[in-house]
C-alpha cells in the first residue's frame, strides 16, 4: 500500500500543471489597447492617454499630453489607468479620477478596444467614451 501511495505521489509531481485558467469556447482575446487615444470630452480637450501592455492581459494608461486636463492636476507620464483583460475581450480595472477641487479617487471602469477607438462602456466620467486612436 505504501509503495502505491509513493508511486501516486511521484506521478502527481511529474504531471504538468496548467499555467492559465482554461479558456471557455466563448472567450475572446483582449482588444488592441496598446497605443494612444484622445479623450472625447470638452472639459479635458486635447488630453491624450497612452496605453502599454504589461504582459498579455494587463495594461496601464499614462497621460501622454495634458491638454485642458491640466486644470485637474494631472501630470504628463502619470499613471491613471490600471486594467486587466477579461474573458470577454474587454479591459476592466480602475481610473484615477480628479476634480478641479483636488478630490482624487480610483473609480471602476470597463473598456472595449478596437483598431480605431477605445470606448468606456462603464465609467463615471464621460471623457472616456468613444476615444479615437491617435498616431
Amino acid at each position: 500500500m505504501r509503495r502505491l501511495l509513493v508511486g501516486l505521489f511521484a506521478f502527481g509531481l511529474s504531471t504538468p500543471v496548467l499555467a492559465e485558467t482554461p479558456q471557455y469556447p466563448w472567450a475572446k482575446p483582449p482588444g488592441p489597447i496598446a497605443g494612444r487615444f484622445k479623450v472625447s470630452c470638452e472639459n479635458s480637450q486635447g488630453m491624450v492617454i497612452e496605453f502599454s501592455l504589461q504582459g498579455d492581459k494587463k495594461a496601464i494608461g499614462r497621460v501622454a499630453s495634458l491638454g485642458a486636463a491640466a486644470k485637474y492636476g494631472y501630470k504628463e507620464g502619470e499613471e491613471i489607468f490600471k486594467l486587466d483583460a477579461d474573458d470577454y475581450g474587454d479591459w476592466v480595472g480602475q481610473l484615477k479620477w480628479r476634480s478641479v477641487a483636488g478630490i482624487e479617487r480610483w473609480d471602476p471602469i470597463r473598456m472595449v478596444a478596437s483598431a480605431d477607438k477605445l470606448d468606456a462602456t462603464m465609467t463615471t466620467d464621460a471623457c472616456y467614451h468613444n476615444m479615437p486612436r491617435v498616431r
